[in-house]
């Protein structure tokens, strides 16, 4: 199938102001997952591009199919191609798709009011498809994270740490990381790292953390973050903050280790450092259960067959 994708290449800063330059989610999970099923795909960086040129290219490559994933978001993605998307869902000579991201605490303000822009779109939260079918909007699919075994497994043989975390350090994070070192628990963490630094930071620790509130969420839910399927991915042992929807990615305390409260946390990460060869078995598990279903080309496969162009 030909298939133009509609995503940031990146979403760095590093063409304003000196920060590492890193390849977005999309590129490694969706991009490459896709040329390795076989399709004819285009890459349309929508953090560089807008309206015009996608037209353009449409006209050019004549695909079958839009694979969107926009983020409404200007800082980033000041020209995303709102107009030239909805302008092709009316006339219907091909698919549009978007895979929404972040509906835990985007749904009201932003999937509900831009989903009507395609033929078909995901969510990644299950109990959030009513409010889809609530609003009207029937074509919706649950499509989990993931992520690309082929970039991230296999990469290590050594173990160097206890316990990692990548990402920015906003809501509790700092907090919860100072209380873990009074324990005695170091957390190595990490932001702005490129794709690569950051497998090789999760794949180097025998536990990679998560913590599900987004700090963007005003409300601080828990949601399903990427970081679980990108650790279990590399074969570490996923430390985990619950969400709603986990239990039905990975068997809690034989796949994954989840924990419920800061105290929690601090028993389940000392239980797991004294007891390396337990830590190593779930870790293990976890990452069979990934290949086995949370694999991109696997997830990336059920959506497109879910939307009917599978």
């Amino acid at each position: 199938m030909k298939i133009i994708i509609v995503a940031p290449k990146t979403i760095t800063m590093h063409r304003h102001i000196d920060t590492p330059f890193r390849f977005d989610y999309a590129y490694w999970n969706f991009y490459i997952p896709l040329l390795s099923l076989g399709h004819d795909v285009t890459f349309f960086d929508s953090s560089l591009y807008g309206d015009r040129e996608l037209e353009e290219l449409i006209e050019k490559k004549k695909p079958e199919l839009l694979f969107c994933i926009m983020t409404g978001d200007r800082k980033y993605c000041p020209q995303e191609p709102w107009e030239a998307i909805k302008k092709e869902t009316e006339n219907g000579r091909l698919m549009t798709f978007n895979w929404f991201c972040d509906d835990t605490w985007r749904f009201e303000d932003f999937s509900s009011k831009y989903c009507w822009y395609f033929h078909a779109a995901s969510t990644p939260e299950k109990h959030i498809i009513p409010k889809y079918r609530d609003i009207g909007y029937s074509n919706i699919v649950h499509g989990t994270w993931h992520a690309n075994s082929d970039a991230y497994s296999n990469l290590v043989s050594k173990k160097t740490r206890h316990i990692s975390f990548v990402g920015q350090p906003h809501g509790e994070r700092l907090q919860i990381f100072n209380l873990l070192k009074t324990k005695g628990i170091n957390v190595h963490h990490a932001t702005n790292l490129s794709f690569e630094d950051m497998i090789h930071l999760y794949s180097s620790a025998h536990i990679g953390l998560n913590l599900s509130k987004n700090g963007n969420d005003p409300e601080m839910k828990l949601q399903l973050k990427g970081r679980m399927f990108e650790v279990t991915a590399v074969g570490s042992l996923l430390l985990t903050e619950d969400a709603e929807g986990l239990d039905e990615c990975f068997e809690n305390d034989k796949e994954i280790i989840v924990f419920h409260s800061i105290e929690e946390l601090v028993a389940k990460a000392n239980y797991l450092i004294k007891n390396p060869s337990i830590a190593e078995k779930i870790a293990s598990n976890g990452h069979q259960r990934f290949l086995k279903e949370h694999d991109s080309k696997i997830r990336i496969k059920n959506v497109l067959k879910a939307i009917g162009v599978g």
